[in-house]
């Protein structure tokens, strides 16, 4: 009987603690979930757009797809630049100098990776009707592409992600 209680309190204890690992859900930046590029689906504005015709959404996939391409580059080397600061930092006598240095490095590329933001929302307002940039407009503001954010006692999820 002592046995048996101990194998099924195990069990639960194991299931307890795996049951929210197996709920987590796959989010913005978890790899490849929802709008991430290729192996993804759609940008994540593209589902909040009634109306697209097949030919808007294979723009707008292409065009996602591009800019994936582009930026994948300069995230990872902002992520080695994050690194690298990183260990100026853990040094036992931080060089002040290499560490702004490396600061401006990082500053460099999320300018570039916001030009590069700039400049694919822009292009994306060019293959949208006018009526879609304005019903995509209107439903940008209180909610996210993960729902509403801004529910009443709700936090929210932080800066909202717009196309």
């Amino acid at each position: 009987m002592r046995k048996t209680v101990t194998i099924l309190g195990t069990l639960v204890l194991v299931a307890a603690i795996a049951l929210p690992v197996f709920a987590y859900d796959r989010g913005w930046s978890k790899g490849r979930g929802m709008a991430m590029g290729p192996g993804g689906m759609q940008a994540p504005f593209c589902h909040n757009v009634p109306n697209l015709t097949p030919e808007q959404s294979a723009k707008l996939t292409e065009l996602r797809a591009q800019h994936d391409k582009d930026v994948v580059p300069l995230r990872n080397e902002l992520t080695a630049k994050h690194a690298e600061l990183r260990n100026l930092w853990l040094q036992a006598n931080p060089d002040q100098a290499a560490i702004k240095a490396k600061q401006q490095e990082i500053n460099d590329l999320r300018n570039k990776l916001q030009d590069r933001m700039t400049e694919y929302r822009l292009e994306v307002g060019k293959i949208l009707t006018p009526e879609q940039q304005a019903q995509l407009q209107s439903k940008r503001f209180g909610s996210d592409y993960r729902g509403n954010a801004k529910r009443p006692g709700s936090r929210g999820h932080g800066p909202m992600r717009t196309w």
